[in-house]
């Protein structure tokens, strides 16, 4: 009679559940170690250390560079950490099927929300003189792709303008993350985002978002 012994059965087993725990405890550590790149480069900018970041994270330098090679694969996989929820979201906007011009408009918001903290960290990286480009334009590749799919949708659904085009929207978000904090809060942000939507829905009639009481207008010298 042929088979497997019973305790090489219960070997196989236990093996298998301790490398499914190995694999969880290494992608605990992956993620630690981006949560504590992101919180220290947010308040120390890219020359802050590997050392200090692994300290932060509560690992080892040597954990550290088993997940990142280098200080540029770390900060390349924090740029790619921000952008791959984006293109999931826009993917799924793109199936909803009550209302492709909310879903567009809803992204279009989150997009706005977004895009300064990604433009902060890849203008930080530039100008340490880490080169980005390459990671760059695979990450605009694949986000614009999936845009450019909920943008179809809610087009052909007669909700956006037939006379805009992607690269309308593209210009104008854009044009948005390159506005100085220091002149447009959040508050005024989210009004501009709300204008841009109107001008790119047909119909349009939103309320929009009210300004702080602090707020006053500016004075022309």
């Amino acid at each position: 009679m042929s088979g497997a012994r019973p305790d090489s059965a219960r070997f196989g087993a236990e093996a298998a559940t301790s490398e499914r725990h190995v694999r969880a405890d290494a992608q605990r550590n992956r993620e630690r170690v981006l949560e504590a790149a992101n919180e220290l480069l947010a308040t120390r900018g890219v020359d802050v250390s590997v050392d200090e970041i692994a300290h932060r994270a509560q690992v080892g330098v040597g954990t550290l560079y088993r997940n990142f090679p280098t200080k540029e694969a770390l900060l390349e996989a924090l740029l790619l950490a921000r952008v791959e929820p984006l293109v999931v979201a826009a993917r799924a906007a793109a199936n909803e099927i009550d209302d492709p011009g909310d879903a567009f408009v809803g992204f279009v918001r989150r997009l706005s929300n977004e895009f300064a903290n990604f433009k902060a960290l890849a203008d930080a990286m530039a100008a340490a003189g880490i080169d980005i480009n390459v990671t760059k334009r695979h990450l605009s590749a694949e986000l614009f792709s999936a845009i450019g799919e909920l943008f179809d949708k809610a087009q052909r659904a007669g909700r956006i303008r037939p006379d805009v085009t992607l690269a309308d929207v593209s210009a104008m978000m854009t044009g948005l993350g390159h506005a100085d904090p220091a002149f447009m809060d959040p508050s005024q942000r989210s009004r501009c985002v709300a204008l841009v939507c109107d001008s790119l829905l047909v119909g349009a009639r939103s309320v929009l978002p009210q300004l702080p009481v602090t707020s006053a207008p500016l004075r022309q010298t």
